[in-house]
């Protein structure tokens, strides 16, 4: 459980229009056989999801759950879902998947939950924008050239929960400036970049239990790159900010299992992951990247400057590849995880990435010396990948006198290409400790410094969850 955990966001993100105390519920039925002229009952049910939206009045629409019954609804189904909030529900009636939708795009929907449907398309299959309060539970999404499964941006409150995500050509999950993000249980898969990352001044983020599989770049990251004018004030330092990620697994990715990317307040345990690191490394704690996108005078252009001034970490350059801002790591733990290659089946290069300071002179904005290994801790993990021979990949990094990420603590303090662990694959495609592994003792972590505040973003962990 996590204690200590609290919820700060921007207020003009996380003010729900909240239908009063005892409101009513509306039900609106839907039907392939039903009619657009009847009742929306029970007995007299609509037959495109369309109509029974039409019906949901725009502002603040109170409470309405629209039941749909076992159908494909893509015909008649909105182009765009906007501006409505209370409490608003779309539930598929029969069993998980039975009533399917197109893709959903939506923009300022507060109190919005999607429940049991599948959505199929070829652009992005789930998009929100400034939405607030949002749930998608025991969903199927599926998209066809999708370029992300799953779009967030500029939100905050969104849970996915058991949910299956895949068919993505970049990521089957993508969060960008989402405040208080739960992704609990899922399976996201078959992706061609990440299969999820939370990035953006994305803060208080939870990934627990979710099964990531069939990515390329990487399995969940905090932290990327992202471009300075999509960020949300105040979190426009880091790329992620309290991140817990735990109980996962991941399997056949390409790259690493997890990353840190410009992370803060990052802890990662007691995940398994098992064919990960082919293209380099299964794990990594690296710099985010913060560019200016677009050209000047672009649409948000001007937002980097604003940012800027008021003190955020990025640059008002058109980006050349190479212009960029590389935004550090502070506080990262990485406690009691077990990463089991087949012998065949090694990472390309090595364990860890963690390089050293950055080379690049466009760091002015960061008021301090920017490290990626500021705070790091690798303390409990037990890896087998590629044997005793296999390069560590810490020779880059500074180690701070703060941090045990050394290539000779970590040596001490984890079992790394020393005992070969077992895991053993459960039906549903999660990985469990197997044989002495399955005995090892877990690591508190400890508090390390300045977890209270970090730049000028506001406090998100008092303590780290236990």
């Amino acid at each position: 459980m996590v204690r200590g955990l609290i919820t700060v966001a921007l207020l003009a993100l996380t003010a729900i229009a909240a239908p009063a105390a005892g409101a009513a519920t509306h039900q609106l039925y839907i039907s392939p056989r039903g009619s657009d002229d009847a009742a929306g009952t029970a007995s007299r049910p609509l037959r495109t999801v369309g109509a029974a939206w039409q019906r949901v009045p725009r502002g603040a629409s109170g409470n309405w759950h629209l039941h749909l019954a076992p159908g494909d609804y893509r015909s008649g189904a909105p182009i765009y879902w906007d501006e409505r909030s209370g409490s608003i529900t779309i539930e598929a009636s029969g069993v998980r998947g039975s009533a399917v939708l197109p893709a959903i795009n939506a923009f300022g929907m507060r109190g919005f939950k999607l429940i049991g449907l599948k959505l199929i398309d070829g652009g992005d299959v789930f998009h929100c924008e400034q939405c607030n309060g949002v749930l998608l539970s025991r969903m199927i999404l599926r998209g066809r050239g999708a370029q992300e499964t799953i779009k967030i941006n500029q939100s905050s409150n969104v849970t996915v929960a058991d949910s299956d995500v895949a068919g993505a050509g970049d990521n089957a999950f993508d969060a960008v400036a989402v405040n208080h993000l739960r992704l609990l249980r899922n399976h996201f898969h078959s992706a061609e970049d990440w299969c999820a990352y939370a990035k953006g001044g994305s803060a208080d983020v939870i990934v627990r239990g979710n099964l990531f599989t069939d990515c390329g770049t990487g399995g969940f990251t905090a932290g990327q790159g992202t471009g300075f004018q999509f960020m949300s004030w105040p979190f426009v330092h880091y790329e992620a900010t309290g991140v817990l990620v735990e109980g996962n697994t991941v399997r056949h990715v390409e790259g690493a299992a997890f990353g840190v990317n410009g992370g803060a307040n990052v802890l990662i345990r007691n995940n398994l992951a098992s064919r990960v690191g082919s293209r380099s490394h299964v794990l990594e704690v690296t710099y985010g990247g913060r560019s200016c996108d677009g050209a000047p005078g672009g649409d948000g252009w001007s937002r980097c400057g604003e940012y800027l001034a008021r003190g955020g970490w990025g640059n008002w350059l058109v980006g050349d590849g190479n212009n960029y801002v590389r935004i550090p790591n502070r506080n990262v733990l990485i406690y009691d995880n077990l990463i089991a290659n087949p012998d065949a089946q090694a990472s390309r290069w090595q364990v860890f990435e963690v390089p050293g300071p950055p080379e690049a002179k466009y760091e002015a904005s960061i008021p301090f010396a920017a490290h990626a290994d500021t705070g790091l801790h690798i303390v409990g993990n037990v890896v087998w990948d590629g044997g005793p021979g296999h390069e560590l990949g810490l020779g880059g990094a500074s180690c701070l006198p703060a941090s045990t990420c050394s290539a000779a603590s970590v040596i001490a303090n984890n079992t790394i290409n020393r005992r070969r662990p077992a895991v053993r694959l459960l039906p549903d495609g999660r990985l469990i400790r197997t044989g002495w592994a399955s005995a090892l003792s877990n690591h508190s972590p400890p508090a390390p410094d300045s977890l209270a505040r970090i730049g000028s973003e506001p406090t998100v962990w008092s303590s780290w969850p236990n």
